[in-house]
């Protein structure tokens, strides 16, 4: 099978796996390390490596599902006649335009911050199974997503040492805002793979 053959399907599945294989790894992590007279585990440095291992896996996992999601909700809408302007059908596909030096318009890739992302995502997900209730942002696992990707950046683009230490508090945030997404994203159905060929195709203008 060739690249462009190669769905988004597969893609969430490995990455699927992955955050499973770094779980694992942390929990033997945890269940290794000391414990102090309350019971308490000491960061250990096997913790904390698999610990941004994790975090890293979550969020590489979270950004593929919330693009095929927007994407086939996108799909979903125009097959069935549902209102989508064409702005959010480019931003679907994480597609914007603009004009270059020379006075063209040209494609370019959509800078979207990951918290504005999903919350298109869901609302795409939702307009596209008839699902006339918005979204309660003051869910305990949004509170957790937003303090997670905080997280995530500061593990992605760290300026001190201190920016790399990650406590069993933010582990745990991590996973409730990963498992409400999942919750969220996923309880209307699975998104269906993507070619890297067609992705964009269905989401052209009319």
């Amino acid at each position: 099978m060739n690249d462009a053959e190669r769905t988004t399907k597969e893609l969430i599945e490995v990455l699927g796996r992955d955050c499973q294989r770094c779980h694992k790894a942390l929990i033997r992590a945890i269940d290794s390390g000391k414990r102090d007279k309350d019971g308490l585990v000491s960061p250990t440095a096997s913790f904390e490596f698999y610990a941004r291992q994790f975090v890293r896996a979550a969020f590489a996992y979270i950004e593929a599902v919330t693009f095929s999601v927007k994407v086939t909700s996108a799909v979903t809408c125009m097959d069935r006649d549902i209102d989508i302007t064409p702005q959010e059908r480019y931003f679907a596909a994480d597609t914007e335009y603009e004009i270059n030096e020379k006075g063209n318009v040209v494609e370019s890739i959509a800078r979207i911050s990951l918290s504005k992302n999903i919350r298109f995502a869901i609302t795409l997900n939702r307009r596209a199974h008839d699902i006339d209730e918005s979204f309660d942002a003051s869910v305990e696992w949004w509170s957790c997503m937003k303090a997670a990707i905080k997280v995530r950046d500061r593990l992605t683009h760290p300026k001190f040492p201190d920016d790399l230490d990650i406590s069993g508090a933010e582990i745990v945030q991590v996973m409730k805002a990963k498992n409400g997404f999942e919750e969220e994203i996923l309880n209307f159905g699975r998104p269906k793979g993507l070619t890297a060929r067609s992705r964009r195709t269905p989401l052209a203008p009319p």
